[in-house]
């Protein structure tokens, strides 16, 4: 009777180890695959590296913990202890948690030295979701000395919007996909019409005289198609990573030529992660505000379930980031970056 049940069991025992090693096969050629991919970071990848790291990582557990269970055996706990440190030091959530796990940035800006209050700028930067009025006077709550918009409304909107400023100084340039709304003087700049859906560039003159190099971003869309065993799905991602790059290059030389030796500042909605190699573009020049300083969450898409930051903003060295929040809206699909900056 024992003997009978043993020959039953066997094959059973049989078919759970070969699924546990074949699970621990998928997960060890996943992680090396997904380690490559990460840090060789070119656009025949860009279908990889579009989705989080962490995302990559719980596919890799969910096959050790398969293997673990199937095995039995215990040091396989070293393939779940590498993909848990993968998941967090690749991630740049983890980054800014480290920081702090809640932001700390308020609704109006709070420094108690009045002279280091007037050398600070409060940078919003919101995609307006299909040019939504509402979604882009949700950045005026933050009292932001610079809002950058994306989808933005149309000049006309922008203007029924500049009425609920009480600053006079108040000046606004671009619309319909970009725009920029400023405390201080705006000189519009004129970007080849190639960059008329994608950008809006102005030289911000302060009261003080200084001048700021400004320039709006809203990149086209990555491609969303996700058919990951067909070839062609790999061949669009890899052509629309590289239109995009090219894209953004074009527009930087031009705002480089404009800015000159000025500060700059430049952000928006890139429609790519931080990780994406788009940026490796940008001079080291450029910091990144809440990659820098941001603490909590900084995921900006979407709205209700962020899952990746693709809103950023980036200044020269002239400008020191002091603290960066993405904060939930309610008209949006995005969350609204807002960021602090001292001017040195």
């Amino acid at each position: 009777m024992n003997s009978e049940r043993l020959r039953k069991i066997n094959p059973a025992i049989k078919i759970a180890r070969a699924i546990g090693w074949l699970a621990l096969l998928i997960s060890s050629i996943l992680h090396l695959f997904i380690l490559f991919s990460f840090n060789y970071n070119s656009d025949q990848l860009s279908i990889i590296t579009v989705f989080p790291i962490w995302l990559w990582s719980a596919v890799g557990l969910g096959f050790i913990t398969i293997s673990i269970i199937c095995t039995k055996k215990k040091i396989l706990l070293c393939f779940l202890g590498a993909w848990i440190i993968t998941a967090l030091l690749g991630s740049d959530e983890f980054t800014s948690l480290k920081r702090g796990i809640f932001p700390t940035l308020e609704k109006s800006k709070t420094l108690a030295d009045p002279a280091m209050a007037m050398k600070t700028l409060r940078i919003a930067s919101i995609n307006c979701n299909g040019r939504k009025i509402k979604a882009a006077i949700e950045s005026i709550e933050y009292n932001p000395d610079i809002i950058f918009l994306q989808e933005s409304p149309s000049p006309e909107d922008l203007k029924k919007i500049k009425n609920k400023f009480s600053d006079p100084t108040i000046e606004i340039v671009g619309g319909w996909d970009c725009a920029i709304i400023a405390r201080g003087k705006l000189t519009k700049r004129n970007y080849p019409s190639l960059f008329y859906n994608h950008a809006t560039g102005a030289m911000l003159t302060l009261e003080n005289g200084s001048t700021i190099e400004l320039l709006c971003i809203h990149l086209e869309r990555a491609v969303t198609r996700w058919d990951l065993w067909n070839k062609n799905c790999w061949k669009e991602h890899q052509k629309r990573g590289r239109e995009r790059r090219d894209q953004l290059s074009q527009l930087l030389s031009k705002y480089e030529e404009f800015a000159s030796d000025r500060p700059k500042i430049f952000g928006g909605d890139f429609n790519s992660p931080k990780n994406s190699n788009l940026f490796k573009i940008l001079s080291p020049e450029y910091t990144n505000a809440f990659g820098s300083v941001g603490k909590g969450i900084g995921n900006t898409f979407t709205n209700y379930f962020p899952v990746i930051r693709i809103d950023h903003i980036y200044t020269s060295p002239e400008l020191e980031p002091i603290d960066a929040s993405a904060v939930r809206t309610v008209h949006s699909d995005h969350r609204m970056l807002i960021c602090d900056f001292i001017i040195k």
